[in-house]
């Protein structure tokens, strides 16, 4: 089994619980004795790490036996913003994935997001693909009317012969829907003011819809 650590939180007096989101749902792995500074495992035992460990079917909460590192992210620890936007990717999992969602396209939508070239631009288009398995899906496809902008209360475009408040323009819907729907690495630069509007919509559009603050979109 395989899966990315999404929170971290000590235990008991040397141990370490590794909150971990896997292509089967989350589990909580106790790593023994990782907070002692010579552990084997305390390179292991942080959060935004993908490793590899012995699984335990049928329950979601047991030792970390045999783990190897996949990949620690390095890269992107080594940059604030970027950690960031990294931890927005995991704040989501953390909250809002629930146990029957489909883990394996979401986990794969975690790493994609991970490995892409631009993680901050990474990080909005995961926080808006997201939108679909929480059951909050935007309704981006225009029927051919002449588009006014983009509604959050409505989840979707407003066209110029209707009425209803707009949350994002014409200018700044384009780059949204670019981000909602092409993969990762497949979009355009997009202008730093653009990006502040998409990030406020996002965070408005939690808000408004799962009464939460993403902490990490800023």
């Amino acid at each position: 089994m395989e899966g990315i650590i999404y929170r971290v939180q000590p235990y008991q007096e040397h141990a370490r619980l590794l909150f971990t989101y896997t292509p089967k749902g989350k589990v909580t792995l106790i790593a023994k004795g990782s907070q002692k500074l010579n552990a084997s495992t305390r390179v292991l035992a942080q959060f935004l790490t993908r490793l590899s460990f012995k699984e335990v079917p049928s329950k979601s909460m047991y030792t970390l036996l045999e783990p190897k590192l996949i990949d620690d992210y390095h890269k992107i620890k080594d940059n604030y913003q970027q950690t960031q936007a990294a931890a927005l990717i995991l704040e989501i999992i953390d909250h809002f994935i629930v146990e029957d969602a489909i883990h394996q396209s979401i986990y794969n939508e975690i790493i994609a997001a991970l490995e892409a070239t631009d993680i901050e631009i990474s990080a909005l288009q995961f926080s808006l693909k997201m939108l679909n398995p929480l059951g909050l899906a935007l309704n981006l496809n225009p029927d051919g009317r002449k588009v006014r902008g983009v509604s959050i209360e409505n989840g979707g475009l407003v066209y110029e012969d209707e009425d209803g408040f707009i949350d994002l323009d014409v200018k700044a819907a384009t780059p949204l829907l670019k981000l909602y729907y092409l993969p990762y690495n497949e979009h355009s630069i997009y202008a730093i003011d653009t990006l502040n509007e998409i990030k406020e919509f996002i965070q408005k559009y939690y808000q408004f819809h799962l009464q939460t603050t993403l902490k990490n979109l800023k």
